[in-house]
């Protein structure tokens, strides 16, 4: 199939990985690449170069001086209206392209709300959940039937069961042989890796080894500075250690060498990459009960408590860390593989392409003032 796949504009699509949406968005391109698939990313050039890369103009808010014609304006701004035109040439390229099926894996209502302009059917996978602008791409691109919006958790479904009651969920894989096991961790220690922002909560994770008496090491981009300043770096000592933002290869050293792995997401955490990734590499896992972390995690791998229950998450990092590594490194096998991800869109795709959109495809034309999406 001819594949126009749709990343998000905030991060390259590559290694360092900055969250889980650019590792999925990643591990999708080469795995459908390496299926034989003709896939055109449309993402930032600094992306991977080893892809089919089209990067959409982004220049407004990279003009030194440029003037913000709309800081009076709420909601909008040069990033809103970049972004806004950004998208507008995806979608027009897109519909020139002659493409048999789109992947949207951005978070922007432009793609959806064009999707019927498209010539060829869309796959959008729901990576967060319900916010209002994406929301409104959602109900504009409900009417069409070449549409088809994918949940990567059952959790994430549900959030978005008031907008879209024809979602299929498929839950992220991994490339499970990238992710080398370890037979024995370090005793008395633990590792916690993501996006150094409020959301991911590291401090409860710095908070539960000094309960526990475990050392910790983080890892990951600092998304907020100003957070990591006020809540992370006043903490760090010989026992708590950031060890800053790793590639591939030294996040499995980090993970396999872990007694135990931390997760910590404060809000509800539509998938959580980490979770799959951690136990690929054999290390059991405490989590907060957050989001998908019930559909990921068992009782032969890990162990979930409360969120923001501190004491509860020390008291059960010592049993976590006395699971079967080995087991640890089957759930991911059984339960989380690449080739399964890749294999359920490519079903999905094939059910999708024969359809004939009933709608002609139609260059937007935009007149007069550009209105915010609510």
């Amino acid at each position: 199939m001819k594949i126009a796949l749709i990343a998000h504009l905030k991060f390259p699509i590559a290694e360092p990985f900055h969250g889980g949406l650019e590792m999925h968005t990643h591990c999708l391109t080469q795995e459908l690449m390496a299926r034989g698939h003709e896939v055109t990313l449309f993402a930032l050039s600094a992306s991977d170069p080893s892809f089919q890369i089209i990067e959409p103009t982004l220049n407004a808010v990279e003009k030194e001086g440029a003037v913000d014609l709309f800081q009076q304006e709420p909601g909008f701004g040069l990033e809103f209206v970049n972004k806004f035109h950004a998208y507008m040439e995806v979608v027009t390229t897109i519909q020139r392209g002659d493409f048999d099926i789109v992947h949207n894996n951005s978070l922007h209502f432009l793609p959806l709300s064009l999707a019927h302009t498209l010539g060829c059917p869309m796959v959008t996978t729901l990576h967060c959940p319900p916010f209002p602008s994406l929301q409104s791409g959602v109900i504009l691109a409900r009417p069409y039937l070449g549409n088809q919006f994918v949940a990567v958790s059952q959790s994430t479904a549900q959030q978005w069961a008031a907008d879209i009651t024809h979602c299929k969920i498929i839950h992220n894989g991994i490339q499970v042989d990238r992710w080398h096991t370890s037979t024995a961790g370090i005793p008395g220690t633990a590792f916690w890796y993501g996006r150094l922002c409020p959301e991911k909560g590291p401090e409860y994770a710095i908070q539960a080894v000094k309960q526990a008496g475990y050392k910790l090491r983080l890892a990951g981009s600092i998304y907020d500075q100003a957070y990591f300043d006020r809540e992370i770096a006043p903490r760090l000592d010989e026992d708590i250690t950031y060890i800053g933002h790793l590639d591939h290869r030294d996040i499995c050293r980090e993970a396999g060498r872990a007694a135990v792995g931390l997760f910590t997401s404060t809000w509800d955490e539509p998938f959580g990459l980490v979770l799959p990734e951690m136990l690929a590499c054999g290390t059991p896992v405490v989590s907060f009960d957050s989001g998908a972390a019930g559909e990921i995690l068992d009782d032969s791998c890990g162990i979930i408590v409360p969120k923001r229950d501190v004491a509860a998450m020390a008291a059960a990092m010592p049993r976590a860390a006395a699971l079967d590594r080995a087991a640890c490194r089957r759930r991911a096998e059984s339960h989380f593989p690449i080739g399964r991800m890749i294999s359920d869109y490519e079903r999905l795709y094939q059910k999708l392409v024969p359809q004939v959109p009933t709608l002609p495809t139609v260059t937007p034309v935009l007149r007069g003032s550009i209105g915010v999406v609510a």
